[in-house]
């Protein structure tokens, strides 16, 4: 499954940081960009654990009846 609704908050988290992108060599923009997802992905998943939060099943779709 895939998860559209945390792609468009990521996309809109690094959308603040355009002006900054566009400027950028291809080499420096992959790293900033997986340096960026790397630092998002680790402060969600700190807030996620000071929150308890566990993934609702209703949010996904399955074909195949699997979380």
């Amino acid at each position: 499954a895939f998860n559209t609704r945390a792609c468009e908050q990521l996309n809109s988290w690094l959308g603040g940081f355009e002006s900054i992108m566009k400027h950028m060599t291809s080499s420096n923009f992959n790293w900033f960009i997986h340096s960026m997802i790397f630092y998002h992905t680790q402060q969600v998943i700190k807030w996620q654990n000071s929150q308890n939060f566990s993934i609702i099943s209703e949010d996904f779709e399955h074909d195949d009846g699997l979380l």
